[in-house]
């Protein structure tokens, strides 16, 4: 059923892409998109939005829409990029569409303000202090202990995302970092313990997908997750989750009591957790949809969460069971080496996609690219697959990622890596 009203869809990198959009919300309402003006990745986009629907642009606030966007008669408001989510609060209030409160964007956005949310409610007690000078470092490191992990206060992706063993070394990053950003969190580090029989082969902490629905809160998946590649770049996922259904109850009691404590009441969450000996422990709250989660939820018969964000953002009645599971489905992407480097080739892609149990083989890069480094997840390729059950899932990566090999140029010379060499390699610097 399409509705009568517009759709605005606040649009800018996030977790549904713009054929997911095209796919999934064309068919719920009439689109009017938002976007900023200079940004990067919309503008080679607009073509696209446009033939999707409307488009408005804004320069500096998002206050000078509010008069074409009125003029449409729009009916809900959306997004699914994290750095729209504040956009989207201010249109919201603007045009009397429900959204999430000024408060709970707040906590949703910025890293400091969620901790002490958290903290305040009983909800978890990880401790954290906010650093915005260098010379606040052992004061801060006083109150937090080693070791510690070190983010933006608003980031995504695991910018900028450091852990800290040494005093003096985290001195030297701490003054490094803030000489280009205004302010850190400074956190205490977490101890997962291991998930699995297969010990190292999956990670040690899982993301709750849910959805709030007029202040009830309904969980469809407790995601696994594969080891993240150091400092904190994420590899894949995969549902269900290597964990026993005690275990999964734990985790999505201890979402719904975070999704509540931040003042969340409609719309999609992605909440991480840490798995430890002492129980589950909140890494943080986001309150958008995971990226390729949609994909993830569609090939485990799930429900299209694109299209259900919409919905439940138009006020019509959708539904949020549980997802039930018949086998394990996957993701799992290599990474881009953190050394500066350009990307030259990529070889085995046949023979990985004629595996049995590989259902798709997509790159994201494309050879010629130039690629940054640093320590932000930046995936070049996006493996799918399925399995009967998660080792018959850990041994199919490991026969396949072999098959893969890629070729860069870094600033000494060109080198040849296997995915397995890639991945060992993550954190090393070229030659």
């Amino acid at each position: 059923m399409t509705s009568s009203r517009r759709l605005v869809v606040v649009y800018d990198r996030g977790a549904a892409t713009v054929s997911e959009i095209a796919r999934s919300l064309t068919k719920v309402a009439p689109l009017v998109f938002v976007t900023r003006e200079n940004s990067e990745h919309v503008g080679p986009l607009l073509p696209l939005l446009r033939d999707m629907g409307d488009v408005v642009t804004f320069r500096d606030t998002p206050a000078e829409v509010t008069g074409p966007l009125r003029a449409t008669d729009p009916g809900g408001i959306a997004t699914f990029s994290e750095r729209m989510l504040p956009v989207t609060a201010e249109l919201a209030a603007q045009l009397g569409l429900s959204y999430h409160s000024d408060d709970t964007v707040r906590f949703l956005t910025d890293k400091f303000c969620q901790r002490q949310r958290l903290r305040e409610t009983g909800t978890d007690s990880v401790a954290g202090q906010l650093l915005t000078r260098p010379e606040e470092w052992p004061e801060v490191l006083r109150h937090v202990g080693l070791p510690a992990i070190v983010k933006p206060v608003r980031g995504e992706g695991s910018r900028n995302t450091y852990r800290v063993d040494d005093a003096e070394e985290g001195r030297r990053l701490v003054a490094r970092l803030l000489a280009s950003e205004p302010a850190f969190v400074v956190e205490e580090f977490l101890q997962g313990k291991p998930c699995h029989s297969s010990g190292d082969s999956v990670g040690d902490y899982v993301s709750v997908e849910s959805i709030a629905i007029r202040g009830a809160v309904h969980h469809i998946a407790v995601t696994g997750k594969f080891p993240l590649v150091p400092p904190f770049r994420e590899t894949g996922q995969f549902w269900p989750a290597a964990l026993p259904e005690k275990e999964q109850q734990l985790v999505r009691d201890l979402a719904e009591k975070a999704i509540r404590a931040l003042g969340v009441t409609t719309g999609i969450t992605h909440t991480e957790i840490k798995l430890t000996d002492t129980g589950p422990r909140v890494i943080e709250v986001n309150g958008r949809l995971g990226g390729n989660i949609n994909a993830l939820s569609l090939r485990a018969a799930g429900p299209d969460l694109v299209e259900l964000a919409g919905r439940l953002a138009l006020g019509e009645a959708v539904d949020a069971p549980l997802v039930a599971h018949d086998r394990v489905v996957f993701q799992y992407s290599n990474l881009a080496p953190s050394f500066p480097c350009r990307l030259d080739s990529v070889a085995g892609q046949r023979q990985l996609r004629s595996t049995v149990g590989i259902t798709g083989y997509r790159a994201w890069i494309r050879p010629g690219t130039q690629l940054d480094g640093g320590v932000s997840t930046s995936e070049l390729d996006l493996i799918q697959g399925e399995a009967d059950d998660h080792s018959v899932m850990i041994q199919l990566l490991r026969e396949v990622l072999p098959h893969l090999t890629f070729t860069f140029t870094s600033p000494v010379g060109q080198v040849e890596i296997s995915a397995p060499d890639l991945l060992a390699k993550a954190g090393a610097r070229p030659g």
